[in-house]
């Protein structure tokens, strides 16, 4: 019986489906190609279920990240390149934004 769990466990672990510790990351994307620019780590958080308030505010998270990362000039991109938001909350969660913003 102790095998099996054992087994289960790890297919779940291996299928991207893991309940041991989960992910909130998020990129700054462009507009069209979703190339990615910057991506950060946002949070993260052990033994936790999709309603934990790292997994549900990901998204927020991350579009609120975004939106500085474009207001202070996305870095070294060209000024007035246009990015959007991709956020991944482990299995609970995943996109890319409607939403444009363009570099300061």
């Amino acid at each position: 019986m102790k095998l099996f769990l054992l087994i289960i466990l790890t297919f779940l672990i291996a299928a991207n489906a893991n309940p041991i510790s989960r992910k909130c990351t998020c990129k700054a994307v462009s507009n069209t190609i979703h190339f990615s620019f910057h991506s950060w780590d946002i949070s993260s958080c052990k033994f936790c279920s999709c309603k934990d308030a790292a997994m549900t505010n990901c998204e927020q998270a991350c579009k609120t990240m975004v939106e500085s990362y474009a207001n202070t000039g996305c870095g070294k991109v060209i000024k007035g390149s246009k990015v959007k938001y991709s956020w991944e909350a482990s299995t609970c969660s995943s996109g890319v934004s409607s939403v444009e913003y363009t570099c300061a």
